[in-house]
């Protein structure tokens, strides 16, 4: 009897290997993580379906499905967002937009991290009026994406920390309201929760920070309110991040590509906003992470837009009704536009194979 109870705990032992690989200093052995983000997707209320769309949106998360993502990372901007007209009108928008959202990622097998933007708050400016509105927004962003509730109080579901092998991400709510106004920052009980997270996981080989505003910079543009974050490099959360060697932090809101790098941080502003003219480009930012490798390259599709302005609520002149793909971008597919892999080696990190929006200007 007790040969039968060994040899039975002696399988579950070798099943369990494969199921729960070993652990060392908190980092799970199991081969390589891959990620993909881009922010700023749709930055519009885009119905699912949508005929003039749906070709160009499928066409762009089969690209990103192609990169063999274990997650993708969306730094806000979900959807336009106008939803300011009452509580209800908040709770009806988001229940039609996010999950048309939800249902085109579950579509491709894209498991996905999220981040609040402006426009998931009604976008700024933030009148009296619109502001008492932002608990029902985050309430809404909460109980459709159902992120990790991890956070800190007030905060869960909306900022969190998901640590995979050993590659730690921290997702941030760059917006706090204080008082009569909004303020684009990262302070009180979220920056204290913030500085935690970081020291509980200085095992982790790389550390990845995403939040919807950039944090320092001159930074491009297009069709863009331009929000940074509040103290920029002087701010308390920037120097958390760099005090605790923090690798890359991932921003939107410009719907343009910029690549800054300062004490050790990467900032790569990305992203888009689908059905502007001027902005005739989704770019995205492709990951992987292996021991003591990160290995980044952006990429760029061409798309255009045209036709009559579509309907979003409270808003005069939404996205135009039709998107496609350009047909460079079909015949070539995605453009890579640059590339950086990060070494840690010895306490330190090197830089090579720069090119493109990772090369120093």
């Amino acid at each position: 009897m007790k040969t039968v109870r060994f040899f039975l705990l002696a399988l579950l032992f070798i099943a369990a290997l494969f199921v729960f690989p070993f652990s060392v200093n908190g980092e799970q052995k199991g081969g390589a993580v891959r990620f993909v983000s881009f922010p700023d997707f749709f930055n519009f209320d885009i119905p699912d379906p949508w005929p003039k769309y749906d070709e160009a949106v499928d066409y762009f998360l089969t690209q990103v499905r192609n990169e063999k993502p274990d997650f993708v990372l969306v730094a806000g901007d979900i959807a336009n967002g106008h939803w300011w007209d009452s509580p209800q009108c908040v709770e009806h928008m988001a229940s039609v937009y996010y999950q048309a959202w939800i249902r085109r990622m579950n579509r491709h097998g894209l498991r996905f991290y999220v981040a609040v933007g402006d426009h998931d708050l009604g976008d700024d400016p933030w009148p009296p009026e619109k502001l008492k509105l932002a608990p029902y927004f985050e309430n809404a962003f909460r109980n459709h994406f159902k992120m990790p509730a991890n956070g800190p109080c007030g905060k869960k579901g909306l900022a969190y920390s998901v640590r995979q092998g050993g590659l730690l991400l921290v997702t941030v709510e760059t917006f706090e309201a204080m008082g009569d106004s909004m303020h684009v920052t990262v302070t009180g009980g979220q920056l204290e929760w913030f500085k935690n997270v970081l020291n509980d996981n200085q095992d982790a080989a790389f550390k990845i920070v995403q939040g919807h505003v950039p944090i320092w910079g001159e930074n491009r543009s297009r069709s863009s309110s331009r929000l940074m974050l509040e103290g920029g490099r002087e701010s308390a959360f920037y120097r958390a991040m760099a005090e605790s060697g923090v690798d890359l932090y991932l921003a939107g809101e410009f719907h343009d590509v910029t690549v800054l790098e300062s004490d050790g941080i990467w900032q790569v502003v990305h992203g888009s906003s689908w059905g502007r003219e001027i902005v005739d480009a989704e770019d995205y930012l492709a990951g992987r992470v292996e021991g003591n490798r990160m290995e980044l390259s952006l990429k760029r599709i061409y798309f255009d837009a045209s036709g009559e302005y579509m309907w979003n609520l409270n808003k005069d002149r939404g996205p135009r009704e039709t998107v496609r793909i350009n047909a460079g971008t079909l015949s070539n597919g995605p453009e890579t536009t640059g590339t950086l892999t990060i070494v840690r080696e010895g306490g330190k990190k090197t830089y090579t194979g720069r090119k493109g929006y990772f090369k120093p200007e």
